[in-house]
């Protein structure tokens, strides 16, 4: 009796120990040997890398699916010289961005003056000839749209978009209308047009027929060149480029920082902490954390976190979509675009802009080796295909414009490098402002998920930066809210 009593209590003992031991394996694997941090951060372009910087006092991680950071804001170098693959510039630094350079200390430095050009049919036009592709009758409309554009910014609109989001409601009337319906509505010239389209492919991504009139009116009002200050500069960059600034981010982050790290999925627990799996060089991994902050193009966040957002902040997410880019930068054996810094072409289809990225880096005189950055968007913002053309169509496409104004252009070509931006803008569409109404106002987004990018405020890198702070500042307050109600219950 005691025999088969004994031989029951051994395999119950097994079943105990075994399960005790699977118990303790998945302890392991979620406790243990997972890291566990305040903030998760998806996401290491601008947004992302602000974002860690304003809560570099709490525990941290970045997670990067690229092996550099910088997101859209990247550079490379050739000849001793660097040269932006992605953004080029911003406009003079003010207020946040000030500041932040300041503690960054890195300093924005204007590009010489003259910094605009246009290029329309095989022609230059430059300094107090700028405008003289125009007829007499198409620049009197063109100074009556400056000042149109100035009584609409002089509005606040620009505080409105990025300080006063509460405030965009009133302006509706405005978001309902695309810029091509606002254009042709105050009976502007159809080259008029063309020119602003292609200057907000330039700026955006978006062609005047996808962008919304509210958002536009701060950047039109400010790029549209004026004769008068054609001597002017209110273009600025770094010695780096705009990647400057992610260098100076990314150095503060340190180990904190894990590039090459793609994110497979974000789960909120029961618990309501966060579980992060990824993947780097083809092992798996877990983090978990307090708070998460997505940092990722809007529909890649949708998909990134598996639970716990509203279905309707689910489906806006997914409906945001972007504008596509490439740049060729073409290393040239002299300089040749030096009368001026930027030059957009009007009449070229896919080339909307060339730079010349020497420029701050050499003086006026200078003519030796060089680097002409060419700037290509699709003619319509929705066109998903765009980047998947092949080098020798984007060369092509290039080639043909660039021989019209440089001719031979092909032999004065030493080399190349082409970039290639799946999600380079959001497409701030009519009627965007709900989509920034929903993303700012739903419940599901206060906490323990919050989101950054410059979808939620506007499409340029002011946007990114200001989004970080704001995540930042809401993820900083909710770990404060957590630590509130800990302390709350070991009183109790």
């Amino acid at each position: 009796m005691w025999k088969r009593n004994y031989k029951t209590i051994i395999v119950l003992l097994s079943i105990i120990i075994s399960a005790s031991l699977a118990k303790g394996e998945n302890k392991s694997n979620n406790n243990i040997n997972t890291p566990t941090y305040d903030v998760i951060i998806v996401g290491g372009g601008f947004s992302g890398l602000t974002a860690a910087y304003h809560l570099k006092r709490k525990n941290v991680l970045v997670l990067e699916k690229k092996e550099a950071i910088g997101g859209r804001c990247i550079s490379g170098n050739w000849n001793n010289f660097h040269y932006p693959k992605g953004t080029e510039y911003i406009g003079k630094p003010e207020s946040y961005m000030k500041k932040l350079f300041r503690k960054l200390n890195i300093q924005a430095t204007q590009i010489p003056a003259p910094t605009d050009g246009v290029a329309y049919k095989g022609k230059f036009f430059f300094g107090e000839k700028i405008l003289d592709y125009l007829s007499p009758e198409e620049q009197k409309q063109y100074t009556q749209l400056q000042r149109k554009l100035k009584e609409l910014a002089d509005e606040d609109i620009e505080d409105i978009i990025f300080d006063k989001q509460q405030r965009l409601s009133e302006y509706t009337a405005l978001d309902n209308l695309s810029v091509k319906e606002w254009l042709n509505k105050n009976g502007y010239s159809s080259l008029i047009q063309k020119f602003i389209d292609v200057e907000n492919r330039g700026l955006f991504g978006t062609d005047n027929a996808n962008c919304s009139m509210l958002f536009n009116i701060p950047e039109m009002a400010f790029d549209l060149p004026l004769v008068e200050s054609i001597n002017k500069s209110e273009v600025y960059s770094f010695n780096h480029g705009m990647f400057s600034v992610a260098e100076a981010l990314g150095k503060r982050l340190g180990n904190h920082l894990i590039t090459g790290a793609e994110v497979l999925s974000v789960m909120v627990n029961k618990d309501n902490s966060i579980s992060v799996t990824y993947t780097k060089n083809g092992k798996q991994y877990h983090a978990n954390a307090k708070a998460a902050i997505m940092a990722t193009p809007a529909p890649i966040t949708g998909y990134l976190v598996k639970n716990h957002l509203s279905p309707e902040v689910k489906k806006i997410l997914s409906e945001v979509s972007y504008s596509q880019y490439a740049t060729i930068n073409f290393f040239t054996k002299r300089r040749l675009l030096h009368q001026t810094w930027s030059v957009s072409c009007i009449d070229e289809g896919e080339v909307v802009t060339l730079y010349d990225a020497t420029r701050p880096q050499v003086t006026k005189d200078y003519r030796g080796k060089s680097i002409l950055s060419v700037y290509m968007a699709p003619e319509d913002a929705y066109n998903q295909s765009f980047v998947n053309q092949s080098d020798k169509q984007f060369i092509e496409n290039a080639y043909q414009t660039l021989n019209k104004y440089y001719p031979d252009f092909n032999n004065e070509v030493i080399d190349y490098s082409i970039t290639r931006f799946k999600y380079a803008f959001p497409i701030f569409s009519p009627k965007y402002v709900e989509t920034i109404k929903i993303l700012t106002n739903d419940s599901t987004l206060d906490g323990p998920i919050f989101l950054a990018g410059d979808y939620m405020v506007y499409a340029t890198v002011d946007g990114a930066l200001i989004s970080a702070e704001v995540a930042a500042k809401k993820a900083r307050s909710y770990l404060r809210m957590l630590n509130n109600q800990h302390f709350t219950i070991e009183r109790k």
